[in-house]
């Protein structure tokens, strides 16, 4: 009896598990000196948005496993403890190395004696666990071989708070809430192996309906049993929660083990896992998709941020100029001066910065005690504590610039640099000298470039690295696309000798676009409907775990090859013609609001690179891009976005004249807009009348 007792009351403490450490290497050299889980998102801890979220589940007991730079960690939670109900505890180990090092270390300790939630120190969300709770403890208390009840949430393939590099397939049955496979998705697959899914047949006996779903986010938020960090234990060779553990025990026919999940929809979770999801999330953050953790919500001691017209977050301390230009989509903390004729967009800015005059920021990420003095020009990257920008800088897309760095005068920092005030080989505070590279940060700067051997990770030396890059700050897959089409040119002559080559020497690559060449050859040959076209395409899509992003790029110019520029009307291949044909196609490759964007700046590149010729282009350009709009595949903002985009402003010649083709029909959305809006204010004053 008394054991039954201590097992009613340990239940009635809900307790949890977080992962500080994230065991990769995606936001060094900023993580050299700091936490991943300590860094500002939206000028806020990140864990503290985890902490905030196991707050509101309830959760009255936290254990934090953390490794590297464990003592701003500890440091960081006792401060954080004073203020909240939740009990937490700092475990500290220097020999973690996996998500499987932590679990066994925790089954070491038994600190845990009944169901707990596990997380990482990276989550952010909005969503009660009290139902996945309910419906967990439930099914353990019917069958004690369910061990596990993953959380998952519904999304597009292509929207933003889905991390590009990292997917996942499961195979779920929806009856009885059982996941029965798992696999990892990779946007880009080094073997033939990774390009394919390798079942039980068994599991339809068992279940003769599953769903094989895609469309899901894993942000990794667990309900676990005791019994999972003792299976880690027994299983020494688990490293990765879902790889090695969920994959080994729903291949296993020993341990006997099931693992569930719940699906949410109308709620928000995410992990900034990569500085991609790190964009991702911040955006989401500012755009209130989080609420009620918004910047206004003020979720630190001390902060006090006004909600203003347009996503506009400020602190009451902060300075502005009477001509600088704070647009939309902006976040700025306490004691910040902008300057004169500063224009800030899309950005967050931290607290006691100093921002100088003419200065543009747009689509950055500033933080804490930063100098950007006159004339700089900073570009969707990353600007960590203490750095100093002089003047005439210029930061291109995607940088990294870590702490207390300092770029020279009039210095331009090329897109996706790592800059690092650490000397080569140091992590931290070091007495190590540093040598700066003048030509990286100029003659009166300080700093080095953080090189890509420095970071490399010896478990991902087969991994192909475009997944790495799709996983950077500001990285456009078009810029991929533009690489492989150079690196086929170049190598054109080699490819028509070695045509003889084996199939799995082909590049996953190209083996998609032969496929989706094959079958949309097949469907103008045959006169196919478009439904099975369309069906023909999503069977390979999924066979060959892709996305449609990369169908889009492939299906577009599928369909618009078969335009004849010159064509008369009657002959079948005038744009008319076609797009009335197939059009539709193209629009079920399209399916929300990213798609349509990305969608627009396919079909201005497309019609670029088919048509040599200008005049030939327009002909084809003009008419695809007022058919899509006619029928709603492409929608007046995914338009005007795409028109007023950096990118459709600095394409080729070809694309400018094309670019310059649509302003009619831009002006002609534009003044609709504005004639409604016009009439909503009469109706309005109507109303007030």
């Amino acid at each position: 009896m008394p054991p039954k007792e201590k097992v009613e009351s340990s239940e009635q403490v809900l307790q949890a598990v977080i992962l500080a450490d994230s065991f990769d290497e995606r936001f060094q050299p900023i993580t050299l000196e700091t936490a991943r889980c300590l860094l500002p998102l939206c000028n806020v801890p990140l864990i503290s948005y985890t902490f905030e979220f196991l707050a509101v589940a309830g959760v009255q007991e936290v254990f934090v496993f953390c490794c590297s730079h464990s003592d701003k960690v500890k440091a960081f939670v006792k401060n954080y403890e004073k203020t909240s109900n939740m009990k937490i505890n700092t475990i500290v180990s220097q020999e973690l190395m996996s998500v499987g090092d932590a679990m066994r270390e925790l089954d070491a300790k038994q600190l845990i004696d009944t169901d707990f939630i596990l997380v990482t120190g990276d989550v952010v969300s909005n969503m009660k666990l009290d139902q996945v709770l309910e419906e967990h403890r439930a099914r353990r208390q019917a069958d004690k071989s369910a061990i596990m009840t993953m959380v998952l949430k519904k999304a597009s393939p292509q929207h933003r708070s889905r991390s590009v590099g990292d997917g996942s397939l499961f195979v779920l049955d929806q009856g009885s809430k059982e996941c029965l496979h798992y696999q990892p998705v990779k946007a880009f697959k080094s073997t033939r192996e990774d390009r394919r899914m390798t079942m039980n047949m068994e599991i339809f006996d068992k279940h003769p309906e599953v769903q094989i779903r895609n469309d899901l986010i894993d942000c990794q938020v667990d309900i676990c049993s005791v019994e999972v960090p003792a299976l880690f234990t027994e299983n020494f060779d688990y490293q990765d929660i879902r790889a090695d553990f969920v994959h080994g025990i729903l291949t296993s026919d020993l341990l006997g083990k099931t693992i569930h999940f719940h699906e949410v929809s109308d709620v928000y979770a995410a992990r900034v896992r990569s500085t991609q999801m790190y964009d991702a999330v911040s955006k989401d953050i500012i755009s209130r998709w989080t609420f009620p953790m918004v910047p206004d919500s003020n979720l630190q001691v001390g902060d006090c941020y006004e909600y203003r017209r347009g996503l506009v977050y400020k602190e009451k301390s902060v300075v502005l100029s009477r001509t600088c230009v704070v647009e939309e989509k902006v976040v700025i903390g306490a004691n910040t001066q902008i300057a004169e004729r500063a224009v800030l967009s899309n950005c967050v800015i931290g607290k006691n910065c100093i921002i100088g005059a003419n200065v543009k920021i747009d689509n950055a990420y500033i933080w804490d005690n930063v100098v950007i003095k006159d004339n700089c020009v900073v570009q969707h990257s990353i600007i960590a504590n203490n750095a100093v920008l002089e003047q005439g800088v210029t930061i291109n897309k995607g940088c990294l610039i870590s702490f207390k760095v300092t770029v020279g005068a009039n210095t331009t920092v090329p897109a996706y640099s790592r800059l690092t005030a650490l000397a080569e080989g140091e992590e931290d505070d070091s007495d190590a000298e540093l040598i700066s590279d003048p030509a990286v940060v100029g003659a009166t700067g300080r700093g080095r470039c953080f090189t890509e051997a420095e970071g490399s990770d010896d478990d991902d030396e087969e991994e192909d690295p475009k997944n790495k890059q799709v996983n950077m700050l500001a990285f456009d897959m078009s810029e991929l696309v533009l690489a492989a089409k150079e690196q086929e040119d170049s190598a054109s002559d080699f490819e028509s000798e070695a045509s003889d080559l084996e199939d799995d020497q082909i590049s996953p690559e190209e083996e998609l676009d032969r496929e989706v060449a094959a079958t949309l050859d097949r469907a103008f040959q045959d006169g196919h409907d478009v439904d099975i076209a369309a069906l023909e395409l999503n069977t390979l899509r999924m066979a060959t775990f892709s996305n449609f992003l990369e169908m889009r790029k492939r299906v577009i110019p599928g369909v618009l090859k078969h335009i004849d520029p010159v064509a008369k009307p009657g002959s079948g291949k005038t744009a008319k013609e076609i797009l009335s044909r197939w059009g539709p196609l193209v629009g079920k490759m399209i399916h929300d609001e990213d798609d349509q964007l990305d969608g627009a700046h396919v079909l201005h590149r497309v019609c670029a690179t088919l048509f040599q010729d200008v005049a030939q282009a327009q002909k084809v350009f003009a008419p695809a891009l007022r058919y899509f709009y006619d029928e709603d595949i492409l929608e007046e903002d995914a338009i005007l976005q795409w028109y007023h985009s950096e990118r459709s402003q600095q394409g080729t010649e070809i694309e400018k004249k094309l670019r310059e083709v649509a302003t009619p029909m831009i002006q002609y959305l534009e003044q609709s807009d504005s004639d409604e809006s016009d009439d909503d204010d009469e109706e309005e004053d109507e109303d007030s009348e």
